[in-house]
């Protein structure tokens, strides 16, 4: 079973999600939070393999989230002098919400045409980048062994090379 751990975000650090694929199944988890800061469960969802059908990363930038950061760490600053605690809580999730406004996708897409999005920060784009090169060869694989022309032409071969070495 190969396995991949990614950070979800800055604030809850210690929160991982995670991304696992055996022979048959693609396994997800991905820790769920309040305000990016309050953990509150995972979403887990197992996939077949044989019910993938493509898997894309995509780079992109959440306007929102980055407008809210910035406006986050502009009135944190400005009450720095009134209440330091409040401030420096307001700065901190400001900054961590305009690093987090650069998100890469990992994009799931079955058989079925459901989509599965996993998000990474941006800080972990080369596990995005390993996760999608594992859950390709893991189709490559599936679809390999299920190439019925190849399995047809491994078993003639070795019957004729039975039949030529009596």
């Amino acid at each position: 079973m190969n396995t991949i751990t990614y950070m979800t975000g800055l604030l809850t650090f210690y929160l991982k999600g995670e991304i696992s694929t055996d022979t048959n199944f693609l396994k997800l988890r991905i820790p769920n939070t309040i305000l990016a800061l309050i953990p509150l469960g995972a979403q887990k969802d197992i996939i077949p393999v044989q019910q993938v059908a493509t898997v894309s990363t995509s780079f992109r930038l959440e306007f929102k989230k980055l407008l809210y950061g910035l406006l986050g760490v502009i009135v944190g600053l400005a009450s720095l002098g009134s209440s330091v605690v409040f401030g420096l809580l307001l700065v901190l999730w400001g900054v961590s919400a305009v690093i987090t406004a650069f998100i890469t996708n990992l994009i799931i897409t079955t058989t079925s045409g459901v989509v599965y999005g996993v998000p990474f920060l941006v800080f972990e784009k080369d596990k995005a980048n390993q996760a999608e090169a594992m859950i390709n060869q893991r189709i490559a694989a599936r679809l390999q062994d299920t190439n019925v022309r190849q399995v047809t032409e491994a078993q003639t071969n070795a019957i004729v090379d039975a039949i030529a070495n009596k």
